[in-house]
């Protein structure tokens, strides 16, 4: 990821990009994911490990997204998703993850999780992140 076009702020009049938190233990395909959904504008925030993410999601500033991993070292993406949904109740939250079965079988969000499965084509992800942002301004 270019980091001088990740840290550029928006000029005046310009809204700042979307902030994605993506969790996810994978780091290939996180720095993939990261670098196109950065040159498609988002601004991607990376963590690959459960209880990291619960703890940048106490410190840190309201991401417009969640993007996450079920399966996760020191917990799992239900474990981020119930945290950030604690926090903020309205926060859109994506689940990429090759167990949809047992994140299906937990009690439902509201408003719902989205769960994609893995492998998940880039162009899906990416109209789910549009609906998603575009259902929470």
């Amino acid at each position: 990821m270019d980091k001088d076009s990740a840290d550029a702020g928006p000029t005046s009049g310009e809204r700042p990009p979307p902030r994605v938190l993506l969790v996810e233990d994978d780091a290939p395909s996180a720095t993939r994911l990261s670098q196109l959904l950065s040159e498609d504008g988002f601004f991607v925030e990376w963590i690959a490990d459960a209880l990291l993410a619960v703890e940048r999601l106490d410190a840190g500033p309201r991401p417009d997204v969640i993007v996450l991993d079920y399966r996760l070292p020191h917990g799992d993406g239900l474990l981020v998703a119930r945290k950030a949904r604690a926090r903020w109740a309205d926060i859109p939250v994506i689940f990429v993850t090759s167990y949809n079965e047992i994140v299906q079988r937990e009690p439902p969000f509201d408003p719902p999780a989205v769960i994609l499965s893995k492998p998940v084509a880039y162009n899906e992800l990416v109209v789910a992140l549009h609906r998603a942002l575009a259902s929470h301004p």
